[in-house]
This record gives structure tokens, C-alpha cells and sequence, in this order.
């Protein structure tokens, strides 16, 4: 028996597709016990060893620990391990990025803002633009959108803070002078600029609008790219993710993922959608991945905007805001234009759509694409509200919705706010989803929200915050089990990329991927909130989960 004694142990060398060969009969197996294995399969649902080749490939699963001399034995630390959690929708360099900017995630008002926004730029006397993410207009009194004016004072530079969702941002006086937004500047086509009762600017830019500031922004070199890319993935690693997709890469992100792989240096594996709207990305496409851990699954465009900004493209008003029904980005007639370029290309697509006439908008983009489109596995990303007649139009279409469980826990409060008692039945809705026969590949859209997927699975079961409320769930009845829940975070992910036949399940014939509990929560919803995630196992490699 040999037992674990350092940090990371190398089971087996990555070798081929997903970073798993098939191994010859002749090399070295290994038998991995000590948690218990959700394996995912209905064959052997729960298994207590698991035999590995030297490839990493896993020859066969066992519900009681089996007698096999000559095979060496090694014992996994924790208690649980699950098939390797993927998250299906995040931003690795937003959460790297994020570890050096203004962190306004959770503030309660404008003033909190300010006060660190003058923190920040005080220890950062280098920085030309001070620029932060995270802020919520809804955590804030009145629920009111900031101004330029409660960033008077905090910096003599020119401030730039995104809003939680990316789609709106708050800029300050400095900023807007020096870029001329003032009362005559029109709204760019797909965005808009708040105003005052005189027509004047507030600060806060929705959508394309932010194009007038992001254009400015100084461009990150080939060093930043890295540096963002490598934390956020060392980020990911340490709660447990073992693949991420990651939406919207620019050429230099996957040129810095090429290198960062080529390098050995992906803790996780990484699944690319490529920023569509780029010039020249779409010859990305073809382009040979060098390493082993990243590999590009298709080009991520948008429909519309945010909920929370009332961005979201709407088929009727928002009820908290008449005559306003939101943004699509393209016009239906130029996002069909672009996903038949993607599709032509031999490329899958990933759209953005998170209104009920966004949604709609995708799903008419991708039956325009005709019945060859079925297989390809298209995504909507997010369809957080979805007209009831649309839910038939996933099947048809073969599309595949990509959501993020955290943000109906983080939305709830106000959700029904902007969609009204009626519309707000569609919102979220896992439980309709799988029931009409809709793959699930949940995520998290770090650093939107926490890329923690243990959270994502609280969300998924409960439909509760952390703190338990509401009581109950709320609405319930979209809520998954715990399987479900698993599944969308593990297989979901794998099938959404492509890549089920390797990733997803722990069975025979795929690769030995797993992340390691330090306990066991099935059972009690809210005890997912109480573990954590220890290691991860990526192609028989094991990362314990501090990054030693």
C-alpha cells in the first residue's frame, strides 16, 4: 500500500485528447481509494476505488475495495469526491484581473465605493485610471444607480468601475470630461448613457456605451494576459474546478493560453470560446492547440444586456421601469448574419441572451441555421428569462442552456421587480428546463459572481441565499435534487464541450478527473455551504487544493 506524502503526486503522464491516453497493457496500473466516489454513471453510482493506467484513463470503477496484487494502491485525501466539477461559464482573466483592481463586490452604497476607490488609488499612485468591478445599484439605498458625483473627491485621476455584471459602468467627473461624454453625445446603437432631468451624463454607461471609455483603456501586454490567465485559473483550482470554459477570449488571450499551456503551467483544463465581434478571430478556429490542457470549443456573441441594468432584452416593459424594454446588441438580422459566419466556419456557438426577446432572438438566429445545426450543440448563455412558448424552441433547435445557478440567489430580490408577476415564472428555470428534455451546463460567470461551484450547487438545490433565505426556496418548485444539480456541474459542462466521451463520469474509458471534499454533504442542501473542496485529480495529477 502506498500512501499519499507530498503535495502532488503524479499518478500518470497526460498523453492525447482531453490529457489521457489509452494506455498499453504492459504499463503500470494504480488503484485510488480513501473518499468515496460519486461516480455519475448508473452502472456503479458510488464506488469506493477507482483503477487507473498509467495514461490516466480509468479501467474500472468498484463498489467495494477489490483484492488486486501487484497493483499499487493510492489513497486520495478527503471524504467525498465528486466526477471534476466545470464550471461552463466564467471570465479566468476577469478573475484574475479582478486580484488587482477595486474589489466593490458586496458594498452597501455609493459612499462605501468612494472610500475605496480613494484607498485604492492612494497605494496605487501609478495607475492613470483607476478602474474596480463589483458594484450592485440594487445593494444600495433607494436602489438607485450611482453618480459621478459620489466619486467627487475620491481620486484626481479618472475612475472607471464596472458594474457586477459587466454591462453597465460608473464613471467619474474626471473621466467623462477627458473623453467629452457631455449632454450632446448621442447613445451609441445597442447602448445608452444615463441622464439627469437636464439631459446630462450621471456617470453611468450601459452596454456599447462603455465602448466610449473601454477604448481607452490602456492595452494589457502579453505579461498581463499571462498573469490574469494563470491566477484565475490557480483560483479556480483551489475550490475545486478542474475545467473551466472560459467566455469570449480575444487572439492574445489564446495566444497567452497557447503558451501557458505549452508551458505545463494549467492547473485546470480550459475549454476557449472565442470573443466573435474580434477582426480575424473566427481563423482561430482552425488554429493547432500546442499543449494539453486548452483547446478552443467555439465564438461566444450577444444579443442583449443584464437584468440588473435593465439591459435585458424584453418582449414587454420592464414593470419597474415603463417604455423601457431593454437592449438587444445586434439587430436579429445582423446576430443571424454572424452566427451563419460561425456556422459556416464549422464553428459552435455560445450566445449571450438573458431578456425573453433575447432568448427568442438566439433561438430564431439558430433555427435559421437549419436542421445541421442540431449537432453542433449550440448554447444559450444564461437564459435567465425564457417566454413559455420558447421552451419547446431549446428541443427543436438542439440547443443547450448554459446558467448560473448563483444568480437567481443574488437576483431573487429584485428579479420580480423588473419582470412582474407574470414574466417572472420564467426565470431560472432549471426544473422546467430538464423536464422538457433542455440540457444543463451550470457555471458561475465569475467574476460576476464567486466561481466557488460547491455554491453553485447550494443554489441549484436550495434556490436559497447563503444565510438560508427564503425559507423554503425561492420558487421552489424550479428547484433540482442533488444529482441533477452534480451532473449539470460535471457532465453538463463536458457535453456542452464537446467533450462527454472523455470528461463528465467517472467510468471506464474516461479520463481520472475528480475534485476532493473534505466532507460529505449530500443530504442536507445547505451543508454544501460547509465543505470544501481539498484537492482535484486532472488526468491522474493531483493539485492539493492551497496550490503547493
Amino acid at each position: 500500500m502506498r500512501y499519499l506524502l507530498s503535495g502532488v503526486l503524479l499518478l500518470a503522464a497526460a498523453a492525447g485528447g482531453c490529457g489521457g491516453g489509452n494506455g498499453s497493457a504492459d504499463e503500470e496500473l494504480m488503484m485510488v481509494t480513501g473518499p468515496v466516489f460519486v461516480t455519475g454513471d448508473e452502472a456503479v453510482p458510488e464506488a469506493r476505488a477507482v483503477v487507473v493506467d498509467a495514461a490516466g484513463r480509468i479501467l474500472s470503477v468498484h463498489e467495494r475495495i477489490p483484492e488486486m496484487p501487484g497493483v499499487r494502491r493510492v489513497i486520495l485525501p478527503g471524504t467525498l469526491a465528486l466526477p471534476g466539477l466545470h464550471d461552463a461559464h466564467l471570465h479566468l482573466s476577469g478573475i484574475g484581473r479582478l486580484l488587482e483592481q477595486v474589489d466593490l463586490g458586496g458594498i452597501g452604497s455609493p459612499a462605501a465605493a468612494a472610500r475605496m476607490v480613494a484607498e485604492f488609488a492612494a497605494a496605487h499612485p501609478q495607475a492613470r485610471v483607476v478602474t474596480g468591478r463589483g458594484w450592485d445599484q440594487n445593494l444600495f439605498p433607494g436602489r438607485t444607480y450611482p453618480t459621478w458625483n459620489d466619486l467627487q473627491g475620491a481620486a484626481d485621476r479618472p475612475v472607471w468601475l464596472r458594474r457586477i455584471d459587466g454591462h453597465a459602468g460608473w464613471a467619474n467627473r474626471v473621466l467623462l470630461d477627458e473623453l467629452g461624454i457631455d449632454a450632446a453625445t448621442p447613445d451609441p446603437a445597442g447602448g445608452r448613457i444615463l441622464r439627469d432631468a437636464a439631459g446630462e451624463p450621471t456617470g453611468v454607461l450601459v452596454d456599447n456605451a462603455m465602448d466610449l471609455v473601454e477604448s481607452i483603456l490602456p492595452e494589457p501586454t502579453d505579461a498581463d494576459r499571462e498573469r490574469w490567465l494563470a491566477a484565475g485559473c490557480a483560483a479556480c483550482a483551489d475550490i475545486g474546478l478542474t475545467a473551466a470554459t472560459d467566455m469570449g477570449l480575444t487572439a492574445a488571450d489564446v495566444a497567452a493560453l497557447d503558451r501557458l499551456d505549452a508551458a505545463g503551467k494549467l492547473p485546470i483544463r480550459v475549454f476557449g470560446y472565442l470573443e466573435g465581434t474580434e477582426e480575424g478571430i473566427l481563423d482561430l478556429l482552425d488554429h493547432p492547440r500546442a499543449g494539453d490542457r486548452f483547446r478552443i470549443a467555439g465564438v461566444k456573441l450577444y444579443a442583449d444586456g443584464a437584468l440588473g441594468s435593465r439591459g435585458a432584452a424584453l418582449l414587454a416593459d420592464y414593470a419597474d421601469e415603463p417604455g423601457n424594454r431593454g437592449l438587444l446588441i445586434h439587430s436579429p438580422a445582423e446576430l443571424t448574419r454572424l452566427a451563419r459566419e460561425v456556422h459556416d466556419r464549422g464553428g459552435r456557438l455560445a450566445v449571450h441572451a438573458i431578456g425573453d426577446r433575447g432568448v427568442r432572438v438566439v433561438l430564431e438566429a439558430f433555427a435559421a441555421l437549419g436542421p445541421d445545426a442540431i449537432g453542433r450543440r449550440n448554447r444559450v448563455e444564461h437564459a435567465q428569462n425564457v417566454h413559455p412558448d420558447d421552451f419547446d424552441r431549446f428541443v427543436d433547435v438542439g440547443a443547450t442552456a448554459s446558467m448560473q445557478p448563483v444568480h437567481c440567489t443574488s437576483d431573487m430580490g429584485w428579479c420580480g421587480d423588473r419582470l412582474g408577476p407574470g414574466r417572472v415564472a420564467g426565470a431560472y428555470a432549471w426544473r422546467t428546463m430538464l423536464d422538457r428534455g433542455i440540457p444543463l451546463a451550470f457555471g458561475s460567470d465569475a467574476p460576476i459572481e464567486s466561481p466557488d461551484p460547491l455554491a453553485g450547487i447550494h443554489a441549484a438545490v436550495t434556490r436559497q441565499d447563503a444565510v438560508g433565505e427564503p425559507a423554503g426556496g425561492w420558487r421552489p418548485e424550479q428547484r433540482l435534487t442533488e444529482a441533477e444539480a452534480i451532473a449539470a456541474f460535471t457532465l453538463g459542462g463536458a457535453r456542452a464541450a464537446m467533450a462527454e466521451d472523455d470528461l463528465g463520469v467517472l467510468a471506464p474509458g474516461r479520463i481520472f478527473d475528480a475534485t476532493l471534499l473534505d466532507g460529505d454533504p449530500r443530504g442536507g442542501g445547505g451543508a454544501w455551504l460547509e465543505v470544501s473542496a481539498t484537492a482535484t485529480v486532472v488526468g491522474g495529477r493531483l493539485r492539493i487544493a492551497d496550490g503547493r
